[in-house]
């Protein structure tokens, strides 16, 4: 064999991997999904997650092609697929920490709802809990008192 021959090989496996390569590829299959007001929020966790997960995994894969041969389109495209990656990942944070607030406010308002009343418990039980007519009662009681006194 010379030289032409081994070239020609090299150029029949290239093609061959690249001809397996295309076939090996599956079809993504999409699925049309019903986003509505109810499951809006488990809808955007899970895209929103598998962006990130997909955008860091083509992070990887583009890092480890431009180390070998950095050229300056595929340096800028890194940088693209860190930027959505970390706009995601910004997302899912928004997203968890707006819920927890949510969480806290409804806390903090419970919280606050509980010492309200026991605020106004306290204050109820500082007041006289008399009927008009026990006061009534009372006035007069101390009233013949004070006549039985005077009268003495």
């Amino acid at each position: 064999m010379y030289v032409g021959d081994e070239i020609d090989n090299a150029v029949n496996d290239i093609l061959t991997q690249i001809k397996s390569h295309n076939k090996a590829t599956t079809e993504v299959n999409r699925v049309a999904e019903d986003v509505n007001i109810e499951n809006l929020e488990e809808f955007i966790i899970k895209k929103t997650g598998s962006l990130v997960n997909s955008s860091v995994d083509m992070v990887e894969e583009v890092k480890d092609y431009i180390s070998s041969a950095p050229e300056n389109r595929d340096v800028a495209s890194l940088a693209e697929l860190i930027k959505a990656s970390s706009s995601a990942i910004d997302t899912l944070t928004k997203l968890h920490t707006a819920k927890e607030q949510n969480k806290n406010r409804v806390q903090v308002k419970q919280m606050d709802i509980e010492a309200k009343e026991k605020l106004n418990i306290i204050d109820n039980q500082t007041k006289v809990l008399l009927s008009r007519d026990e006061v009534m009662k009372a006035l007069a009681v101390g009233d013949e008192k004070e006549e039985k006194i005077v009268d003495i």
